[in-house]
């Protein structure tokens, strides 16, 4: 599974659209995220830097670990 496959399956287990996931990270981290940016890191078009892996962790509320794992192993 590679960091887009992931991101787009914690995002639709909450039943979120992207740019829900968009306006949570923007609401928690004074960030201006696009819904066009999530797009593209599910289709791993964009991988996440550090910042936005740590503010995936915490609006998704998996560990961060999780989502860094998978970013390293898929590139």
């Amino acid at each position: 599974m590679d960091i887009g496959e992931l991101i787009r399956d914690l995002r639709t287990a909450r039943g979120w659209s992207q740019g829900r996931l968009a306006s949570e990270i923007n609401k928690v981290h004074g960030t201006t995220l696009t819904r066009e940016y999530v797009s593209n890191w599910e289709r791993s078009k964009v991988r996440p830097g550090p910042f936005y892996l740590a503010a995936l962790s915490a609006v998704l509320d998996v560990p961060l670990g999780s989502v860094s794992l998978v970013s390293v192993g898929s590139r």
